[in-house]
């Protein structure tokens, strides 16, 4: 047998190891005995150097050396642990074992597992060795008051072995998962991939009558080459030789290492199908959740149960959702693992939901078992926004450390099977009760919302309910009797949510007896399946599409509708969504209200509905950029116009940034409307309004410059700004269709697509008018007229296209089109006036002499700081300027020293005559309605609908009407 693996180098090794080979054979049998014991024992012996010799001379890590090793090691522990003369030399097993255990423990091992698993040899051998420990820890468990019989390893021998053998299958079984990872089939050899498929799932299916049965494999059965049923049973035996080492005294605190069981069973868990996570829970994690002592549940519970609980969460919800609503558990097929007839594997994933659902109950109920939780309603319990430590519960612990962040009613089965029920609805009772003592709003809020709900549909036979659609279809795989008896215990459980919840709302300040208590359950019990089946059978609203209607949908949207929109009015607070890492999930738990906690029982920054707020944030985050960004432009515009020393056109473009650098904090994320907001301030504000500088007239038109700033900054706005409003893609796929029915709802009732059309509509009108068809009537009727705009909306717009028009929007652009229009003239007027002195020499004497006065006083001046611009010493002389060359037009005082900045301007150009001087002073005049478009910005009315749509339609506080 061994030959094959050697070579003439290794001819002596090979010669003794066959020797030893037909010893180990000659002697093995049940409870046959060795005529040459002590030659045996020489053999063993010389096994084990032989073993040691190979493993020193491994260099490479040849595949059929190291099998050829193993296969000598191997054969050698399992004759001598199963002859009778063993117990005369415990020293040669452990060596043996030893030797094993290095020989797994050596780095190039791990690369040859992958083709060492293909031989059958070396499955063969340890396949046979687990099973060994598996069949001795099992005897000496069931036989503990008994002296172990000739043919058993003893206690005390057995117990030191453990310890030698568990590295190696942790090893080993840590393989085993990886082979279901997506990342297998480039890493393994196709024998092993294409080993993961059942391929004969009706083989090892039976049926008494319509119950569905496993038919397990032993190992006397397993076939030379069946490296699936291999893989099957090392599985099984090596999480059930773990579960029995949890039994043995001390062995969480000295066998067994939590980092390498965590490493093993826990790292590839979201790759386990359901037969061996169900396998997993029953065999492993039960044992360790019975047998961990209270000390150490803090250091071995939570990295247990969290990713499991997290994984079979998952799994539990997609395939009962598809079941309840689809008529399918559409178990997921890793690799194609099911394969058989459509109807066969279409029962096998009912078999394996309802088996993962009941080993999971029994997991539940062993957390709530009386043993573990000695004080569930302990005092000491902590609040949801703190982390509990161990107690004497440990549901409680679980509980309040976050096992089940995201509870819901699949990880029960919507108690479709009645022995599942049995089993969950002890850590049932224990959760209520855990809600109630710590005061935990998720909790208590799972509990009377989701579980009491779901009682009632459990146990209302005659409800056209999913749950009781699905009873019925799963009865032939369910045990009646157990049925009935969980119904007696979930109308139990039913009674005492009851009375926690609703009756000490109902009763409060009256007095109570256990008669009435009864009396009002069924009362209540009784109103509540009424109503049931009144929304069952209730009318279709209109527009929704009937074939898709879904009464127990819509009732879940409208139960998760409230959370959803507070959770959009808490995003729509975070006004720092944009600083630093506003996505990371440890700021946005930080940066949440209080009471937004407190409301929603988020103890932590894993919560999901931090996840969710992370989502939103990211869709609001353009909205709320544009908004910070324009807010931002109009700030620095306004600090550039009002700061002192005033800032003119000829500081140039650098010296404005530095004086924004100097008042505001620029940084890379500001830089760019920082610089904008600089642009702006020449291009369309200075040069259109202020072409010649005076402190005067910068002090007279401060704040229509500013209005103008604010104007310009928030009409880019309009372009791409899209707000943080509902989307029905928040929901979950089979609640999009409801959400969007109630988002259109609201936002009709709410005249959102009238205010669309309006706003549209609007633009339209103010491109009309921006095209200046009706500039001229506009100046006529404002000249004339105080109540022009009515009486011009009235008879012009009625006749136009724009006849749909809120009268509103129209007074509201006409107003400011006049407003324009009539600075506009003031402009031109102020020119034409100007015009005037180049045709009046006796007025440019006059003018000069005036202008001379000026200069003298200092109005020129206009760079010393010094000078106190609001005595009003110019006064007289500007008073005298306006009556010769602006008389009768009753200007602002802004544009009479406009008026007199641009006369000495036009009267020093040397080079050219005052024609040519007024022409290029007053050039500008002819830009000014240009901004019209650019300006255009409007506040209120229609606009507030669609900028904030959550605070006009969607209210915080307004309740979540029916669909």
């Amino acid at each position: 047998m061994l030959a094959s693996y050697t070579t003439k180098r290794n001819s002596q090794m090979d010669a003794a190891a066959a020797e030893l080979e037909s010893h180990m054979f000659d002697c093995s049998g049940d409870g046959a005995s060795c005529e040459n014991e002590t030659n045996f024992t020489d053999y063993a012996k010389q096994s084990n150097e032989l073993g040691h010799t190979r493993m020193s001379g491994t260099g490479g890590g040849d595949v059929q050396q190291m099998l050829a090793e193993h296969t000598i090691i191997s054969e050698a522990f399992l004759s001598a642990a199963t002859c009778s003369w063993f117990e005369k030399d415990k020293a040669l097993l452990a060596s043996l074992l030893s030797s094993l255990k290095s020989l797994w423990a050596q780095p190039q091992w791990q690369a040859c597992l992958k083709h060492l698993c293909c031989h059958g040899d070396f499955r063969r051998a340890m396949l046979k060795i687990v099973k060994l420990f598996e069949k001795e820890l099992k005897n000496h468990r069931v036989e503990t008051d008994i002296l172990h019989k000739p043919d058993q390893i003893s206690y005390s021998t057995l117990i030191s072995l453990v310890s030698l053998i568990v590295p190696p299958l942790l090893k080993l079984i840590r393989f085993v998962h990886a082979l279901w990872t997506n990342e297998a089939v480039f890493r393994f050899p196709e024998e092993l991939i294409e080993a993961r498929k059942l391929k004969n799932v009706d083989q090892i299916l039976r049926f008494k009558g319509e119950m569905l049965e496993f038919l397990d494999v032993s190992l006397e059965e397993l076939e030379e080459n069946d490296l699936a049923q291999w893989l099957q049973l090392m599985r099984e035996s090596g999480y059930n030789l773990l579960g029995l080492c949890a039994t043995i005294k001390g062995a969480f605190s000295e066998l067994l290492d939590i980092s390498s069981i965590n490493d093993a069973i826990m790292e590839n868990i979201r790759s386990m199908e359901f037969r061996h996570v169900a396998k997993l829970i029953d065999l492993v994690i039960i044992p360790f959740i019975k047998h961990c002592p209270h000390n150490l549940w803090e250091e071995w519970m939570l990295k247990l149960l969290l990713p499991l609980f997290d994984y079979c969460g998952d799994m539990l919800h997609y395939s009962w959702f598809t079941l309840l609503n689809n008529g399918r558990a559409d178990v997921p097929h890793y690799f194609g693992y099911l394969c058989g007839s459509e109807e066969t594997v279409n029962k096998m994933e009912n078999y394996l939901l309802l088996d993962l659902t009941r080993k999971v109950s029994k997991l539940l109920g062993a957390l709530a078992s009386q043993e573990l939780n000695h004080d569930v309603c302990h005092a000491a319990l902590h609040s949801v926004l703190d982390k509990c430590t161990p107690s004497t519960s440990l549901v409680g612990y679980i509980l309040l450390n976050g096992c089940f962040e995201s509870l819901s009613m699949d990880v029960f089965g919507w108690w479709v099977d009645g022995e599942a029920a049995i089993d969950s609805v002890p850590f049932c009772h224990a959760l209520v009760q855990v809600a109630v003592d710590s005061n935990n709003e998720k909790l208590r809020r799972f509990v009377k919302d989701d579980m009491l709900r779901a009682i009632v549909h459990r146990l209302c036979d005659d409800l056209p309910c999913a749950v009781q659609k699905t009873i019925r279809k799963l009865s032939p795989l369910m045990n009646l009797t157990k049925c009935r008896k969980a119904s007696k215990d979930l109308f139990i459980l039913c009674q005492e949510i009851y009375e926690v919840y609703i009756q000490c709302q109902d009763l409060e300040g009256e007095d109570q007896d256990n008669d009435s208590t009864a009396h009002r359950f069924e009362d209540w019990f009784t109103n509540q399946k009424k109503d049931l089946c009144v929304k069952a059978s209730s009318a279709i609203p209109d527009e929704f599409p009937a074939a898709l209607w879904n009464w127990e949908f819509e009732e879940e949207f409208r139960r998760y509708l409230p959370t959803y929109l507070d959770v959009l009015h808490e995003v729509d607070a975070m006004d720092d969504c944009l600083e630093g890492n506003c996505l990371d999930s440890t700021k946005i738990f930080e940066n949440l209200s209080l009471e937004f906690r407190s409301r929603h029982a988020i103890s932590s920054c894993t919560d999901h509905l931090v996840w969710m707020i992370s989502n939103l944030l990211q869709r609001k985050m353009p909205a709320a950029y544009s908004e910070q960004r324009s807010d931002q432009i109009s700030k620095c515009i306004c600090k550039l116009i009002t700061s002192k020393p005033y800032i003119k056109r000829s500081d140039g473009w650098n010296n404005a940034m530095k004086r924004l650098e100097e008042n505001f904090e620029i940084n890379l994320h500001t830089r760019l409307s920082a610089e904008d907001a600089v642009d702006i301030f020449y291009i369309s504000i200075l040069r259109l309004w202020e072409p010649q500088f005076h402190p005067l007239i910068r002090e007279g038109q401060k704040d229509v410059l500013v209005k103008i700033a604010r104007q310009f900054a928030f009409a880019k706005e309009r372009e791409n700004y899209e707000p943080l409003e509902p989307d029905s893609l928040d929901f979950l796929d089979h609640l999009q269709l409801y959400a969007s029915f109630y988002i259109y709802r609201k936002k009709k009732e709410s005249g959102y697509f009238m205010a669309r059309e309006q706003v549209k509509l609007h633009e339209e009108f103010d491109r009309f008018l921006d095209s200046g068809k009706l500039d001229s009537d506009i100046c006529k009727l404002s000249c004339l007229q105080d109540d022009f705009i009515e009486k011009f909306a009235d008879k012009q717009i009625a006749k136009s296209q724009f006849v749909q028009l809120d009268k509103k929007l129209v007074i509201l652009s006409l107003e400011q089109r006049a407003q324009l229009l009539d600075t506009q003239r003031q402009k031109n007027a102020y020119a034409e006036c100007l015009r005037n002195i180049l045709t009046d020499q006796k007025l440019q004497d006059g003018l000069q002499r005036l202008i001379s006065e000026l200069e003298v006083q200092g109005f020129f001046d206009v760079d010393n700081n010094s000078i106190d611009w609001e005595k009003g010493c110019f006064l007289p002389l500007v008073d005298k300027f306006e009556g010769l060359v602006f008389k009768g037009h009753s200007f602002p005082q802004y544009l009479v020293i406009q008026g007199i900045m641009d006369y000495r301007k036009m009267s020093q150009q040397s080079d050219s005559n005052l024609k040519d001087s007024f022409e290029q002073a007053v050039n500008w005049r002819q830009d000014l309605t240009r901004i019209w478009m650019a300006t255009r910005y409007y506040e209120g009315l229609y606009y507030d609908v669609l900028r904030k749509p959550l605070k006009k339609i969607f209210m915080q506080n307004t309740e979540a009407s029916k669909l």
